[in-house]
This record gives structure tokens, sequence and C-alpha cells, in this order.
């Protein structure tokens, strides 16, 4: 397929980072609105820019603290928010899920609830600018400690349905088993908190699993499921979506290359999966370019194959039925305007 054909096409996304999607034009913008200049050299920006080569997973996480170190106000925040939105909307995103750490973004000045209301206030402005939805997920983060964690959850807890759509745990998983985190979502349960968890990115079949028997119903990568037909099988079982980032599971080595990513492996078991771009600048990627690479290199697609895949992810997102069937909606709209292209809804 041609990346113009897969442009125009209706899409959704689950899986982006604030931090790592700011376009380098905005991260300037925004280190030179602060109160204290801070500088961002070019050696930085380029650090950020390039992590798309080859690298380990720990060596591609420490891009964003570049980036989060200058997040730390209310008008960064949302410069940083309407410049994603608007990345979204030029390809035809109808729904993106922006997850963040709320944590590292306060200061002394700057409170969680700060922070959360930054950003309340951004997607009520990017829904209002771009044709484009929006939900935020506020990450717990491997490395921090339970009581910050906490007060994640509970965060979202009080913001739950006002933009604010769900839960995420993320960072280095090969530094911090998942296994460590059963009491912390077993709270986020109980306040009937939805949430995701990245896992199986870096070839560990186990913290996938762990993350199933957490009850997760969607994981953030998921491919070391690949690595068992087992595991497959409990991930249909569970109805439990992969959030696949191909082109980051690529450059940090989670996936060896392209012809063994799992893609078909997951198709042929009929695993639920969509694909997103982790960090569009980090990544050097758009959702467009996820679509493309996994066309050229991985699994043949189809506008069939894409317009069932965001059926799937709407089915999958932490919103409520009645703007689901709104999005839906609009898929429908879509085809009905553009009679040649796949009729899935007949």
């Amino acid at each position: 397929m041609e990346k113009s054909q897969i442009k125009r096409l209706p899409k959704v996304e689950l899986h982006c980072h604030l931090d790592g999607s700011i376009r380098k034009e905005t991260l300037r913008s925004i280190y030179a609105a602060q109160d204290n200049p801070l500088r961002l050299s070019d050696a930085e920006l380029h650090q950020v820019m390039t992590a798309a080569e080859q690298c380990s997973l720990t060596e591609y996480l420490s891009c964003f603290r570049i980036v989060s170190s200058g997040l730390h106000t209310k008008h960064a925040l949302q410069l940083a928010l309407l410049d994603v939105a608007k990345q979204a909307a030029e390809e035809n995103v109808l729904y993106l899920e922006v997850r963040l750490s709320p944590v590292h973004l306060t200061t002394e000045n700057f409170s969680l609830e700060d922070v959360a209301e930054a950003l309340i206030t951004a997607v009520d402005i990017a829904e209002r600018h771009y044709d484009i939805q929006l939900g935020l997920i506020f990450c717990c983060m491997r490395q921090q400690s339970e009581n910050q964690n906490k007060a994640v959850i509970d965060l979202v807890k009080r913001y739950l349905g006002k933009t604010v759509v769900a839960v995420d745990l993320a960072g280095d998983e090969l530094k911090f088993p998942t296994s460590n985190y059963r009491a912390l979502f077993s709270y986020a349960s109980r306040l009937g908190i939805p949430y995701t968890i990245h896992a199986g990115e870096t070839g560990n079949l186990e913290s996938a699993l762990t993350a199933i028997d957490f009850g997760t119903k969607r994981i953030g990568h998921g491919i070391a499921l690949a690595q068992s037909q087992k595991g497959m099988e409990i991930a249909k079982k569970q109805e439990v979506l992969l959030e696949m980032c191909p082109v980051c599971n690529i450059q940090t080595g989670a996936a060896a290359n392209w012809q063994t990513y799992p893609v078909g492996i997951f198709s042929k078991n009929n695993l639920a999966f969509c694909f997103n771009t982790d960090n569009r600048t980090v990544s050097n990627t758009t959702l467009t370019n996820e679509f493309f690479q996994v066309d050229q290199n991985s699994y043949s697609l189809s506008e069939e194959i894409i317009f069932q895949q965001t059926k799937t992810a709407i089915s999958y997102l932490f919103i409520d039925t009645k703007s689901k069937l709104s999005l839906m909606r609009r898929l429908e709209s879509f085809l009905a305007k553009h009679p040649n292209a796949y009729n899935y809804f007949e």
C-alpha cells in the first residue's frame, strides 16, 4: 500500500507517549518560553531525534529525561499536547490516547493536580481546534515508590471520566519486574480504574503473562507472547489486546527483524492487536508509517485489515459505549463518502 492511501484512512491510536512525541520545533519553543530559559542544545536535540537508531530499551528511555525537564509549567504542557494532537489529526487519527508520567512533571510549585488540570484544559482546546478526540492515560513508573504510584492512581480516580481514562505501568521491565506491582493493580481494580500495562517489550514472556494475571485487558507491546503458543491462547481466552509498536520494537531490538515481527503469528492465532507509534519523535515515526513499515517489511496489509484493526482498537478504548458507537459512526461515514474504499460495514 502507498503511504498516501494509508494516511487518508481513519485510524485510532491507543499507545502514544506525550514526552516522546513532541516535534523538535515545539521543543525549542517550550524551552524558550521558560521563565528561566533552559538551554536545549543541538547535541541534546540530536540525541532525542536519533534515538530511532537501534539501541537497547534502557538507552531508548534515557531520551525522555531531556524532554520532560522542560515540561513543568501549564503553558509547556499545553503546547506539547496541542502539538501531538495536531500531528495525529493531520494523518486522520480519529481518537488518540496520550499517556505520560505525571510525577515526572511536578515541581514544588506544580502539583499532580496542576499537571492534570493543565492537560485537561489542553485536551479541550485541541478538540475544538482539530478534528480529533483525546483521552489521557497517567503512568505509574516502575522505578517510583509505591506511595508515588498510588498517588498517580488516586489522581486518575479523581479525574476519571474528565478526559482521564486509565492508568498504566511503564518503565524498564528488565530492571523492575512486573510481578512487583500486584498490589498496585489490586488497588486500581478496587477503585474501578481501567488499566493497561507495559509488558513483554523486552522478550520477557513471564512479564506479559503476569500482566494478564493482574487482569489487564490491554498490554503495551506484548510481543514476547509470540514465544509461547500457550501464552497466546491465554491472551486470546482473556480477550487481551496488544498495543503493538512496530517501529520502536525493531529499534530497541524487542524484535530481531521485520521478518520475525509477530503480526502474522498473532493474526493466525486470532489475537486482538493494533499498531501504535509509541513515541513519534524519538522513533521518528507516524501511525501512517507504522502501517506502511509493517506492510512493506513484515505482513501484507489491505484497507480491509486496517478498517478491521481500527474497529478492534475502538472496542478496546477506555471510554464509554456511547462514545465508541460515535466513533464507529465516523468510520461508517467515511466509507459512505468513499465508495471505493473497502466496504467492511455491508
